[in-house]
């Protein structure tokens, strides 16, 4: 399992373009993975969920009203009808093979899976791509982490959670998962500590504000997931180059 490519890379923390460029373009767009793409993002995080025959598509909600032309439910409804669909950008909605092609290992990624079922699925589109860039997965179905820990235990798989219990913790450990991936606002000092304590690598979401990232970052955080990549790597380097702060 190669745990490297979740954290600090030369010092600096691994800034994840959450959802691809969603500041600059519409989320989980092939627009705006492109956009991260071209950023030369660390890192870029898109979700997955799974249509009624089981292909994984790339978005967030259960229903794809908030980002497509059309309401249908994620789930109850056939690839190829989801194929027809546009999102609100014009484009259509993406599946996992389209986001494969379009990056063809050049950026890692992070495969968010939302729903049951879907890691095996995730797996199976890889393996058939051939894909050989880096991948990194998340969950916060653990059902979902056991399975990527059983199918694809050469890929690191991150918990998501709301705030990193005492339980998250021991789960991550029993089954050698390397990350926690947190909501920001619910961490305390306390809960930083015991994450970093156990080990585990802490990369929190979803984080815009470049003076909460300085925050998190020196209080231990490995990396971030952001809405505004870009904005922080400038931010970062922008720091650096001043000499402030841990380099």
């Amino acid at each position: 399992m190669e745990k490297s490519i979740l954290g600090r890379r030369g010092g600096a923390p691994l800034i994840v373009a959450h959802r691809g460029a969603p500041d600059r373009a519409l989320e989980n767009s092939l627009a705006g993975i492109a956009l991260a793409a071209a950023d030369g993002a660390d890192m870029i995080e898109f979700d997955v969920r799974l249509t009624s025959d089981g292909e994984p598509v790339v978005l967030h909600d259960a229903r794809t009203g908030r980002t497509a032309k059309k309401d249908l439910p994620v789930a109850s409804t056939p690839s190829a009808r989801l194929r027809e669909i546009q999102l609100k950008n014009g484009e259509p909605i993406p599946f996992l093979a389209d986001v494969l092609e379009l990056l063809r290992g050049k950026i890692p990624i992070n495969i968010h899976v939302k729903t049951p079922g879907g890691v095996a699925a995730v797996c199976r589109v890889l393996s058939g791509a051939g894909y050989e860039g880096k991948v990194a997965l998340s969950s916060g179905l653990r059902k979902e982490c056991l399975a990527a820990r059983s199918l694809r235990p050469d890929l690191p798989c991150g918990l998501v959670t709301d705030r990193p219990s005492a339980s998250d913790i021991a789960f991550c450990l029993r089954h050698s998962l390397p990350s926690i991936h947190p909501d920001h606002r619910r961490l305390s000092l306390l809960r930083v500590w015991k994450v970093k304590r156990a080990g585990l690598l802490l990369i929190p979401y979803t984080v815009n504000d470049p003076k909460v990232f300085f925050r998190l970052a020196d209080g231990g955080a490995d990396g971030v997931f952001s809405n505004c990549a870009g904005v922080l790597r400038a931010a970062w380097r922008e720091r650096t180059a001043a000499g402030t702060g841990d380099p």
